[in-house]
Formats: structure tokens, C-alpha cells, sequence
């Protein structure tokens, strides 16, 4: 009925028609092949994922080597290291049986042995027995190294298709969507060829050709050719990740790389220790200050001022004050001198008068007084003059070094200023605060903490008896100062009282904040695995810290490298 009825129509609409369904179907077609590359835009096929496998190893150990041996084909890659510490094993000698014959493994630079073991890239279960010999002892190891068959078919890791996996689902889609259009360009065409003859039909039957050929799914513009599959033997599953269970695999590059060294758990016993905020004082007996009783200006005496550092003896002139008098002062001494020079005149003119008398006539006692009362007021002026302008010298109180000078030439200081500070650096204590008050009793020993590696060990001088700043002084001494201590600086007080605890003493750097706050310490279970333990903890000291629930007496318990290894994921 439908062709009835158009028949009946001119052929100009014929031809119209037959235009528009042929421009619709061409761009129907042309939009609907899928994933074309648009100039500048490389569709390429996303990158595989990493595989989570591992090459083919063995991991044996005993009480003193631990031995991991990695197979690539019949080469046998060795890394030997210390059982205790984790400590690279440079210089060894390695022989591997295997069946009835031995091989020798070459030591390389980068610390690893390698031997090449012919049958060995077979597949099945190989049993190897290692002869190790160190001047840390001889030691003999079994293990048995696994070959499957889909490892020898690839070298190592069996590769899989890429490019066929990648490109099947959109050819299945491109065949199929190229037969749904040419299915309906045929109808198209014969309708258009009863409507104008076979002219249509062969539009119809051109544009099913030019869909056919533009069916492929992938096209790139000029100057962009598409993305290579990245291949699978580029990838490598030796990276460290974390397991499924937590732990963390690590080869033994990775850990030499990281440097990570391990400790046996030993248990002990230690006296329990608190932690207190302290600083770096002088000893009040071996320490003195210099300062002016008057005040002045500052002058620098004949050799100059001493330096920060210039050891002093007790007696040398540090530095030289002239006073300074006020206008007041100045006139009243002023006032002073000329009335003592006027009683000088006074004195001077009767004693001459009395000496032009003629022998008899003057008692002698009387010129003798004259003389005498010249005399003194004459020393009375003397000191009057020398006390304006006669220099306080300051002298060093004590053997020791300048630690600390507030000396300018020039410079007016007042009384009691504190110009010099002399510290003899034998003498240093600590004085450290406990604001509680079972804190300062029963202190047994106790070390101070003033940086990483800066460890000090003290002796408890004594307590305050009263509170300063809510809190009670503890003063030590050092046993052996360091030279480089500073006064003031702030340092950390662990002192140890009497009671007792049992646990495992860890340096400080093997305890770790977990992702959540925790207290954890990473414990080496196997060659390459680690697995993160939670802990308490009590202080110890400014180096080690006491373990004492979470982690079991001869475990092997990761001492540098910690930190890193919460970082894989």
C-alpha cells in the first residue's frame, strides 16, 4: 500500500526523498563508528594493570644467615644477609648443590651472588642445598625452588595478549552495527528504486559500500598514529606492596636500598623511668659574674675585652668602669675642693708669717701644727681630685671561660649589671622540673636527652623543698659534660626510680604512630614480609625505650627503616 501510494507522486518528491534518505543514513553512518581520534586526542588502549605475582625464589634461614635466591631462567640471583641485624653478607662464599653437581656463585658489586645452574629453568619443584662460609661462621641451608610451566613459557611472568583482548569487544561491535545500516540501506534502496528507478538503488547500494569501508573502530588524523599496548614484559611484580593481610612484602633490593636493619627481642628487667622538662645550668660553685658597684663608662683595659670561649684566671682585669657623677655630685665636689684650697692658702700665708719672726719669739709647737694641718688638707684634696676620675677595675672571680659578655667600649652601666658571665666547663648541671610529687622521690639514676645522639648521664644532687611554678626542682649534675653544652638550652630528664618492669628494651627509633595513632613496631616474620605490631611502651632513656606488652622475646624487630615502611601501600 505504501508504494501505491507514493507512485501516485511526482518524481521530482521522489528524487527529493530518495536525497534525503541517502544524506541521512551517511550521517548516520559516518557518527556512529565508535572511537575516533580527534585531532590532538590519542584514544590509545589503557595501560594493563600491574601484575601482583613475584619471580620464582627461595627464602631459607637459620640462626645466622638469612638467604634469599631469585630465579630468572637458570640464572639464580643470591642476596645473603645476617639473621640478627638484617646486615648485607659482602664476602662469602656460596656453593649450591643441585642433584649431583655443585656451582659456585660469583659475588657482584652491588652486594648480591649470582649463578647460572643449568636445568634449573625447568619446571617443577627443585630441592637446592646451600654451603655458606663466612668468617661470621660456616652454615649449611636446604630450600626448594618451585618452577611452574607458565613461568618458563615467558621468562618469567607469563604474558598475556593485549592487543587481541583490547580489540575484540569493539570489532564485535563495529560488524555488527556495519550489518544493522546495511540491512536498512537496502530497504532504503528498493524503496527508492521503485520510486525512481535504478539510479536510486545504486546510491543506496554506493553507500552501503562506503559504510563497509569506514567500519574499522579506530581511525587516527594525520600526524597521530595510535598508542602501542604497553607490553607486560616491562612490568615487574618485585615492587613492595602491601598484602592483603596487612604485612608488607619487601624485597631484598627494596631493604637494602632502605637500609633496613633489625634487632633479636631480648627480655630484661629495668627500673621504671619518668619523663621530666629540664634545662642546662651552671654549677653555683664553679660559676661567678662580673659587675660594677658604682656604674659608669665602660673601658677596655690594655689587652682588650676577653672573648666568648677566652678561658680566664681567677684575678685578671676583664675590663675597667670610670664613674660617672651626676651635675649635683660634680658641684658639691667642686664646692668642696676650693674650700680646701682656700684653708691650704690660709694655712700657707701663717705659716710664713710665723717663719719671718726672729728665732725665740714663736713656739716651735705652733709652726709644727701650721705644717701639719697643711699636710693633711693638701691629702685631702688629692682624694677628693682622685675620686672623680680613678677607674673600678672588674676582675674574673673564678677559673673558666667567658660564656657569656655584654661589654662595648664606651658603654654607661648602671650597678649590679651583669657584664660578664664566667662558667667553668667542667661544672654543668641540669635542673629539671616534676610536677608531681611521687615523680621526685625515689630517683635512683637518671640521663638527659638534648638532641638526637646527645645523651648525658647524671647524678641527683638534690631537691627543692619549695614550689616554683607549681612544680618541684630537681637539680643533677653531668657526670661528663660535653663541650659543647650551652647554658639555657631545654633538655628531656629520664630518671629512673626504684621500681622494677620487665620487658624489651628497643631503641627509640623502632617504635612508630601506626595511620591511626597507635604505637606500633614492624616485626620481620619472613625474609620479605613485615608485619606491623601494636605495642605499650614505657620511657627508658633518651636512646631506648622499654617494650612491654605486644611483641614476643626472640622476635626480630625492624630498628631503622621503620618509618619507611609505613609508607608502602
Amino acid at each position: 500500500m505504501l508504494l501505491s501510494a507514493v507512485s501516485h507522486r511526482p518524481a521530482s518528491l521522489c528524487r527529493a526523498l530518495s536525497y534525503i534518505i541517502v544524506a541521512t543514513i551517511l550521517l548516520f553512518a559516518s557518527g556512529a563508528s565508535p572511537s575516533r581520534a580527534h585531532e590532538g586526542h590519542d584514544h590509545g588502549p589503557p595501560p594493563p594493570a600491574l601484575p601482583n605475582t613475584s619471580k620464582p625464589r627461595v627464602a631459607v634461614h637459620s640462626d645466622t644467615y638469612e638467604l634469599v635466591a631469585v630465579a630468572n631462567g637458570a640464572r639464580l640471583t643470591f642476596f645473603l644477609d645476617l639473621f640478627a641485624d638484617n646486615a648485607p653478607v659482602l664476602d662469602a662464599r656460596i656453593e649450591i648443590l643441585f642433584g649431583a653437581r655443585a656451582f659456585l656463585a660469583i659475588p657482584h658489586s652491588d652486594g648480591t651472588y649470582v649463578a647460572v645452574i643449568a636445568g634449573l629453568d625447568r619446571p617443577g619443584v627443585h630441592p637446592l642445598v646451600f654451603n655458606i662460609n663466612h668468617s661470621a661462621g660456616d652454615d649449611l641451608l636446604e630450600g626448594k625452588l618451585e618452577i611452574r610451566a607458565e613461568e618458563v613459557v615467558a621468562g618469567g611472568l607469563k604474558e598475556a595478549p593485549l592487543a587481541s583482548v583490547r580489540d575484540a569487544p569493539a570489532q564485535g561491535i563495529s560488524i555488527g552495527f556495519a550489518v544493522l545500516v546495511g540491512i536498512t540501506m537496502l530497504m532504503g534502496g528498493v524503496l527508492i528504486g521503485r520510486l525512481s528507478g535504478n539510479r536510486g538503488g545504486a546510491a543506496a547500494l554506493l553507500v552501503f559500500m562506503l559504510v563497509l569501508s569506514s567500519s574499522d573502530q579506530s581511525h587516527a588524523h594525520e600526524g597521530h598514529p595510535p598508542s602501542p599496548a604497553p607490553s607486560a614484559e616491562n612490568l615487574t611484580g618485585e615492587a613492595p606492596r602491601r598484602l592483603s593481610d596487612g604485612s608488607v612484602f619487601l624485597p631484598k633490593p627494596s631493604q637494602r636500598l632502605l637500609t633496613v636493619r633489625t634487632q633479636l627481642a631480648v627480655e630484661t628487667e629495668a627500673n621504671r623511668a619518668v619523663i621530666l622538662p629540664g634545662r642546662i645550668i651552671a654549677d653555683p660553685n664553679r660559676a661567678g659574674v662580673v659587675q660594677s658597684v658604682n656604674g659608669g663608662r665602660v673601658a677596655a683595659p690594655a689587652g682588650g675585652f676577653p672573648r666568648l670561649g677566652q678561658r680566664v684566671r681567677a684575678g685578671d682585669i676583664l675590663a675597667t668602669v670610670v664613674p660617672a657623677l651626676p651635675l649635683a655630685d660634680q658641684s658639691t665636689l667642686a664646692e668642696k675642693a676650693r674650700e680646701l684650697e682656700g684653708q691650704m692658702l690660709l694655712n700657707q700665708q701663717r705659716l710664713t708669717r710665723l717663719n719671718r719672726l726672729t728665732t725665740g719669739n714663736v713656739p716651735r709647737s705652733q709652726i709644727d701644727d701650721i705644717e701639719l694641718e697643711l699636710t693633711t688638707t693638701q691629702r685631702r684634696l688629692d682624694s677628693l681630685r682622685e675620686s672623680k676620675v680613678l677607674p673600678e677595675v672588674l676582675v674574673a672571680p673564678i677559673d673558666g671561660v667567658t660564656s657569656a659578655s655584654r661589654l662595648v667600649a664606651g658603654q654607661v652601666v648602671q650597678p649590679q649589671d651583669i657584664l660578664l658571665q664566667i662558667v667553668d666547663p667542667a661544672g654543668i648541671w641540669v635542673e629539671a622540673l616534676a610536677f608531681d610529687q611521687r615523680e621526685a622521690d625515689a630517683v635512683v639514676s637518671a640521663t638527659a636527652q638534648a638532641g638526637p645522639g646527645h645523651r648525658m648521664t647524671l647524678t641527683f644532687e638534690g631537691r627543692g623543698r619549695t614550689l616554683q611554678q607549681q612544680a618541684i626542682v630537681l637539680q643533677f649534675s653531668i657526670s661528663d659534660p660535653p663541650p659543647d653544652t650551652v647554658l639555657g638550652s631545654p633538655v628531656t630528664v629520664f630518671a629512673r626510680k626504684s621500681a622494677m618492669l620487665t620487658g624489651i628494651l628497643l631503641p627509640r627509633d623502632a617504635v612508630i604512630r601506626g595511620s591511626g595513632g597507635e604505637t606500633i613496631v614492624w616485626q620481620h616474620v619472613d625474609p620479605e614480609r613485615f608485619v606491623a605490631r601494636q605495642v605499650r611502651i614505657e620511657p627508658f632513656d633518651g636512646e631506648n625505650i622499654l617494650i612491654t606488652a605486644g611483641i614476643e622475646p626472640g622476635s626480630r624487630v625492624v630498628v631503622h627503616g621503620a618509618e619507611l615502611l609505613l609508607q608502602v601501600r
